[in-house]
């Protein structure tokens, strides 16, 4: 009877050694997920707000002011906005590019996309809808 109890304790044990790194390696592949998720909101924000403005300087604070109001949390320690192209001449649409730091829940070291401080980037493209028309 003792040599099953043990056999059961062994088995238990090998198999939680596979299954808590599996659950953990989730855990983080769902962080980088909701990551891109929320980095690609913020694109798509920042350019919508940057569309509706008349000049670069305005795009580019309008995008500025779009990411700055967002707050960080236990994911996503910052965002920032990593280009703004108004291109109101040549193809009426305006480019923004922002990247996200994000936070690891359960980092594995020795695998380079579950470590603490991966950087992430995003890029949206809006027409620009603030343009004169020629008379």
């Amino acid at each position: 009877m003792k040599r099953k109890r043990g056999a059961s304790l062994v088995e238990v044990t090998v198999g939680l050694f596979i299954i808590i790194p599996l659950f953990l390696a989730i855990i983080d592949l769902s962080a980088i997920v909701v990551g891109q998720i929320v980095n690609d909101a913020m694109a798509k924000r920042a350019a919508r707000a940057a569309a509706h403005q008349e000049n670069a300087g305005a795009a580019a604070t309008a995008a500025q002011n779009v990411v700055s109001a967002y707050l960080p949390n236990g994911i996503v320690t910052s965002i920032s906005v990593e280009k703004v192209d108004y291109d109101k001449d040549k193809s009426g649409r305006v480019v923004v590019e922002t990247k996200t730091i994000i936070n690891i829940p359960a980092p594995i070291q020795i695998v380079s996309i579950f470590q603490n401080g991966r950087p992430m980037h995003a890029r949206a493209t809006e027409p620009i809808v603030m343009l004169t028309a020629n008379p």
